[in-house]
Protein backbone atom coordinates (compact mmCIF):
# COMPACT_ATOMS: atom_id res chain seq x y z
CA UNK A 1 0.00 0.00 0.00
CA UNK A 2 1.22 3.43 -1.20
CA UNK A 3 2.08 5.51 1.67
CA UNK A 4 2.01 8.70 -0.04
CA UNK A 5 -1.75 9.70 0.75
CA UNK A 6 -1.30 10.72 4.55
CA UNK A 7 0.99 13.86 3.00
CA UNK A 8 -1.11 14.50 0.23
CA UNK A 9 -3.66 14.70 2.30
CA UNK A 10 -2.64 17.19 4.26
CA UNK A 11 -1.48 19.36 1.54
CA UNK A 12 -4.80 19.46 -0.21
CA UNK A 13 -7.00 20.09 3.34
CA UNK A 14 -4.14 23.03 3.95
CA UNK A 15 -5.08 24.02 0.48
CA UNK A 16 -8.94 24.17 1.21
CA UNK A 17 -8.73 26.15 4.00
CA UNK A 18 -5.68 28.69 3.62
CA UNK A 19 -5.09 28.78 -0.60
CA UNK A 20 -8.88 28.13 -1.97
CA UNK A 21 -8.27 29.11 -5.75
CA UNK A 22 -5.13 26.51 -5.40
CA UNK A 23 -7.44 23.99 -4.37
CA UNK A 24 -9.90 24.80 -7.57
CA UNK A 25 -7.18 23.71 -9.62
CA UNK A 26 -7.09 20.01 -8.39
CA UNK A 27 -8.55 17.57 -10.55
CA UNK A 28 -10.83 14.32 -9.74
CA UNK A 29 -8.68 11.17 -9.80
CA UNK A 30 -7.99 9.30 -12.45
CA UNK A 31 -9.83 5.68 -12.88
CA UNK A 32 -7.78 2.75 -13.17
CA UNK A 33 -8.66 1.90 -16.69
CA UNK A 34 -7.48 5.35 -17.76
CA UNK A 35 -4.04 4.80 -15.86
CA UNK A 36 -3.78 1.36 -17.61
CA UNK A 37 -4.80 3.09 -20.77
CA UNK A 38 -1.81 5.59 -20.56
CA UNK A 39 0.49 3.06 -19.61
CA UNK A 40 -0.21 1.00 -22.43
CA UNK A 41 0.87 3.70 -24.95
CA UNK A 42 3.89 4.73 -23.19
CA UNK A 43 4.83 1.26 -22.74
CA UNK A 44 5.87 0.96 -19.20
CA UNK A 45 4.19 0.72 -16.02
CA UNK A 46 4.17 3.73 -13.35
CA UNK A 47 5.82 3.32 -10.32
CA UNK A 48 3.30 2.44 -7.74
CA UNK A 49 3.05 6.10 -5.75
CA UNK A 50 2.65 7.73 -9.05
CA UNK A 51 -0.30 5.69 -10.20
CA UNK A 52 -1.59 5.99 -6.50
CA UNK A 53 -1.98 9.79 -6.93
CA UNK A 54 -3.38 10.06 -10.36
CA UNK A 55 -5.77 8.00 -8.77
CA UNK A 56 -6.83 10.32 -6.30
CA UNK A 57 -6.19 13.26 -8.34
CA UNK A 58 -5.73 13.62 -12.22
CA UNK A 59 -3.41 16.13 -12.36
CA UNK A 60 -4.34 20.07 -12.03
CA UNK A 61 -5.79 22.52 -14.31
CA UNK A 62 -3.76 24.50 -16.74
CA UNK A 63 -4.51 27.65 -15.05
CA UNK A 64 -3.30 29.60 -17.75
CA UNK A 65 -6.70 29.20 -20.08
CA UNK A 66 -8.06 30.92 -17.11
CA UNK A 67 -9.10 35.01 -16.97
CA UNK A 68 -6.40 36.28 -14.68
CA UNK A 69 -5.22 39.59 -13.94
CA UNK A 70 -1.70 39.68 -15.69
CA UNK A 71 0.03 39.94 -12.13
CA UNK A 72 -2.06 37.22 -10.66
CA UNK A 73 0.17 34.00 -10.07
CA UNK A 74 -0.96 30.33 -11.40
CA UNK A 75 -2.48 28.92 -8.46
CA UNK A 76 -1.89 25.36 -9.97
CA UNK A 77 2.12 25.80 -9.28
CA UNK A 78 1.97 24.85 -5.08
CA UNK A 79 3.56 21.76 -5.71
CA UNK A 80 7.06 23.79 -4.95
CA UNK A 81 6.35 25.72 -7.68
CA UNK A 82 4.64 22.71 -9.98
CA UNK A 83 2.04 21.65 -11.57
CA UNK A 84 1.08 18.08 -11.22
CA UNK A 85 0.64 17.00 -14.46
CA UNK A 86 -2.81 15.25 -15.65
CA UNK A 87 -2.12 11.56 -17.49
CA UNK A 88 -2.98 13.29 -20.61
CA UNK A 89 0.04 15.78 -20.30
CA UNK A 90 2.53 12.77 -19.16
CA UNK A 91 2.24 11.37 -22.38
CA UNK A 92 1.91 14.46 -24.25
CA UNK A 93 5.15 15.44 -22.69
CA UNK A 94 7.47 12.19 -22.87
CA UNK A 95 5.85 11.29 -26.23
CA UNK A 96 3.48 8.25 -27.25
CA UNK A 97 2.62 5.59 -29.52
CA UNK A 98 6.47 4.78 -30.52
CA UNK A 99 7.55 8.50 -30.76
CA UNK A 100 8.97 8.85 -27.17
CA UNK A 101 12.19 11.30 -26.93
CA UNK A 102 15.18 9.02 -26.00
CA UNK A 103 16.12 11.48 -23.41
CA UNK A 104 13.44 10.26 -20.91
CA UNK A 105 14.70 6.44 -20.67
CA UNK A 106 12.72 4.94 -18.21
CA UNK A 107 11.95 8.17 -16.62
CA UNK A 108 8.50 9.64 -16.67
CA UNK A 109 7.72 13.44 -16.49
CA UNK A 110 5.08 13.99 -14.07
CA UNK A 111 5.27 17.81 -12.61
CA UNK A 112 6.45 21.05 -14.79
CA UNK A 113 7.17 24.47 -13.91
CA UNK A 114 4.88 25.74 -16.66
CA UNK A 115 1.98 24.31 -17.99
CA UNK A 116 1.99 26.54 -21.19
CA UNK A 117 4.79 26.03 -23.82
CA UNK A 118 7.81 23.36 -24.60
CA UNK A 119 10.55 23.07 -23.76
CA UNK A 120 9.07 21.70 -20.15
CA UNK A 121 11.50 21.42 -17.02
CA UNK A 122 10.25 19.90 -13.41
CA UNK A 123 10.64 16.51 -12.07
CA UNK A 124 10.24 13.10 -13.34
CA UNK A 125 10.13 9.94 -11.54
CA UNK A 126 11.84 6.30 -13.18
CA UNK A 127 10.04 3.05 -13.13
CA UNK A 128 11.96 2.34 -9.68
CA UNK A 129 10.17 5.43 -8.04
CA UNK A 130 13.65 7.45 -7.67
CA UNK A 131 12.90 11.32 -8.10
CA UNK A 132 14.72 13.38 -10.33
CA UNK A 133 14.37 16.84 -11.90
CA UNK A 134 14.59 17.79 -15.96
CA UNK A 135 15.20 20.45 -18.24
CA UNK A 136 14.69 19.98 -21.95
CA UNK A 137 16.19 23.76 -22.88
CA UNK A 138 18.39 24.69 -24.64
CA UNK A 139 18.28 22.61 -27.62
CA UNK A 140 19.09 19.01 -28.08
CA UNK A 141 18.56 17.05 -24.82
CA UNK A 142 21.73 15.79 -22.96
CA UNK A 143 22.49 12.20 -23.02
CA UNK A 144 22.03 12.32 -19.26
CA UNK A 145 19.35 14.75 -18.13
CA UNK A 146 18.04 13.94 -14.89
CA UNK A 147 19.70 15.10 -11.54
CA UNK A 148 18.66 14.42 -8.15
CA UNK A 149 16.13 17.25 -6.51
CA UNK A 150 17.63 15.90 -3.11
CA UNK A 151 14.57 13.56 -2.78
CA UNK A 152 15.17 9.62 -2.69
CA UNK A 153 11.23 9.19 -3.46
CA UNK A 154 7.41 11.06 -4.48
CA UNK A 155 6.78 10.20 -0.97
CA UNK A 156 9.85 12.17 0.64
CA UNK A 157 8.48 14.66 -1.76
CA UNK A 158 5.18 15.50 -0.79
CA UNK A 159 6.30 14.98 3.19
CA UNK A 160 8.54 18.18 2.63
CA UNK A 161 5.76 19.80 0.88
CA UNK A 162 3.76 19.08 3.49
CA UNK A 163 5.84 20.14 6.53
CA UNK A 164 6.43 23.66 4.90
CA UNK A 165 3.07 24.11 4.35
CA UNK A 166 1.82 22.96 7.57
CA UNK A 167 4.38 23.48 9.84
CA UNK A 168 6.57 26.34 8.48
CA UNK A 169 9.61 23.99 8.80
CA UNK A 170 11.79 21.64 6.74
CA UNK A 171 14.62 21.87 3.95
CA UNK A 172 11.56 23.83 1.43
CA UNK A 173 11.84 26.75 3.52
CA UNK A 174 15.52 27.34 3.16
CA UNK A 175 14.55 27.74 -0.85
CA UNK A 176 11.48 29.40 -0.95
CA UNK A 177 8.74 30.45 1.85
CA UNK A 178 4.74 29.32 1.48
CA UNK A 179 2.52 32.41 1.34
CA UNK A 180 -0.47 34.04 -0.69
CA UNK A 181 -1.35 35.91 -3.64
CA UNK A 182 -5.38 36.19 -4.17
CA UNK A 183 -6.15 33.31 -2.95
CA UNK A 184 -3.71 31.13 -4.23
CA UNK A 185 -0.42 29.36 -2.56
CA UNK A 186 2.66 31.36 -4.05
CA UNK A 187 6.05 30.34 -2.85
CA UNK A 188 7.77 33.53 -2.72
CA UNK A 189 9.06 35.97 -1.30
CA UNK A 190 7.81 38.02 -4.58
CA UNK A 191 10.22 40.39 -5.91
CA UNK A 192 9.62 43.99 -5.11
CA UNK A 193 8.55 46.02 -2.98
CA UNK A 194 5.10 46.02 -2.36
CA UNK A 195 4.27 42.80 -4.03
CA UNK A 196 0.54 41.67 -2.73
CA UNK A 197 2.35 38.23 -0.86
CA UNK A 198 1.60 37.29 2.28
CA UNK A 199 3.93 34.79 4.64
CA UNK A 200 2.14 31.93 5.32
CA UNK A 201 4.26 31.74 8.31
CA UNK A 202 5.47 34.73 10.27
Amino acid sequence: MSDILPAWTAITDWLAVHAPASHATLRPGAAVAEVRSTEDELGLSLPADLATLLMVCDGTVDASAHDRDPDEYDPGLFLAQHHLLPLEEIAHVRGRGGNTDPFWGAWIPFAVTDYSLPPWGGLAIDVEGRLATFNQDGGEPPSTPLTSPGYGSLSEFLDTVAEALTQGTGPLMAEATPGFHRGALVWGPLPGEGAPWTSAHQ
